[in-house]
């Protein structure tokens, strides 16, 4: 009896934490670099159609990757957009994902590269207010120095910056050095199940099922 209530409680856990995420649905031709100051590796990335995003801030930095057609049609080019920011809210959306223009010619790339006409829409289609800017120092032949430049960025008070980033990322890093637990690294970009038990409301249910086998019979 006890191990029913036991998995209706973690079902109504389970429940409450989905409704307050949100998808973050992933694109072929936007390469997500760096999300709330923490890097992107292939290993989170790798076959996942969308990534779960907490309902508060996020800022994202990403690339914009796709083959465009040339004047010469038998050598298609390959166009790489600058690095984007984009900071927004996802309070009260279950999903966001970007929608990007027409990029079919060199006119259009280059529009897009000046103009950042790309929309981050919700579930139903609808734009979702955004902040925007551009990393000018990105080095795509160096993407493992982009968390450390967002940090920077993070710092400088522009216009699409977060402060408490770059603030979570240095704790991040202090702690990894001395080799000590952190709930910063328990985030919401891990499973579910990870998130739960980073709760400290859960840690009393967890124990309920460290009861000895004696007080177990006792009830």
């Amino acid at each position: 009896m006890k191990v029913c209530h036991a998995l209706v409680a973690l079902a109504s856990l389970s429940l409450m934490a989905s409704a307050s995420a949100t998808s973050l649905k992933l694109s072929p031709d936007v390469d997500v670099l760096v999300i709330d100051g923490k890097l992107m590796t292939g290993a989170i990335l790798k076959g996942a159609e969308s990534l779960e995003l907490d309902g508060g801030q996020h800022q994202i930095l990403f690339q914009v990757s796709k083959s465009v057609h040339s004047a010469a049609p038998q050598t298609p080019l390959l166009y790489h957009s600058p690095a984007f920011i984009v900071t927004f809210n996802a309070q009260g959306h279950r999903s966001v994902s970007f929608v990007l223009p027409s990029l079919d010619s060199e006119k259009e790339t280059v529009q897009f590269t000046h103009v950042m006409n790309y929309q981050l829409v919700n579930e139903q289609g609808r734009q979702i207010k955004t902040q925007r800017d551009v990393l000018n120092m990105f080095n795509p032949e160096q993407v493992a120095d982009a968390e450390k430049l967002m940090m920077t960025y993070n710092l400088s008070g522009a216009r699409a910056a977060v402060p408490s980033f770059a603030k979570n990322n240095a704790e991040r890093k202090t702690v990894m050095t001395r080799k000590m637990p952190s709930q910063i690294e328990i985030t919401y970009l891990h499973p579910l199940w990870t998130r739960l038990a980073a709760n400290a409301g859960i840690e009393q249910f967890l124990l309920w099922f460290k009861l000895p086998v004696k007080q177990e019979q006792a009830s």
